[in-house]
């Protein structure tokens, strides 16, 4: 077993997929802040520079929620971690963030959470069949990120348990399948 730390690089059989010259396979096992142990593998070519990267993380916990209660214009600087599996609601809103295939964890603020919404409703509210809608959560957006705060939650539901929200007043809970 590699160590903690220790770099591990092989020469492949499999061509780069742009230039066609050999790959080399780079693992490298580290202890990060919020993900714990994870393990990095590398595709690189020492041709043409490609690089194609995974991050897996090695240690496991309760699968769990974390609901926060957003009241005044400090909590929109509550500092958020979603994990790669971490799906973030914000109910009052309607709005979600949920994990992809290739998705990758965040540390975030509330404030920026509101502003990547704010960011999709702008994009896709104008053809939508229902622009009233739309409209009407990015009022309530923009008036929050103003400091207009109407109280609202964000919650994150993480199955692998990593996801956390820098603050006293979250409240952490199991999370039901």
């Amino acid at each position: 077993m590699i160590h903690l730390n220790e770099l591990m690089e092989v020469k492949t059989q499999n061509p780069c997929p742009v230039c066609g010259e050999h790959l080399y396979y780079i693992f490298y096992e580290a202890k990060i802040a919020y993900e714990e142990e994870i393990s990095i593998e590398t595709y690189f070519c020492k041709n043409c520079l490609y690089k194609s990267n995974k991050l897996s993380s090695q240690v496991g916990k309760e699968p769990k929620k974390i609901t926060v209660l957003i009241e005044n214009r400090e909590d929109l600087r509550i500092i958020i971690y979603r994990s790669a599996n971490g799906k973030l609601l914000i109910p009052e809103f309607g709005a979600e963030i949920s994990p992809g295939l290739e998705s990758y964890g965040e540390i975030t603020t509330v404030e920026a959470v509101l502003e990547k919404f704010l960011e999709k409703i702008d994009f896709i509210g104008k053809d939508e069949e229902n622009p009233e809608i739309f409209f009407e959560v990015r009022e309530k957006i923009l008036k929050n990120l103003k400091g207009e705060v109407s109280p609202f939650s964000v919650i994150i539901e993480d199955p692998s348990g990593k996801s956390r929200i820098n603050s006293s007043k979250a409240v952490e809970s199991s999370l039901e399948n």
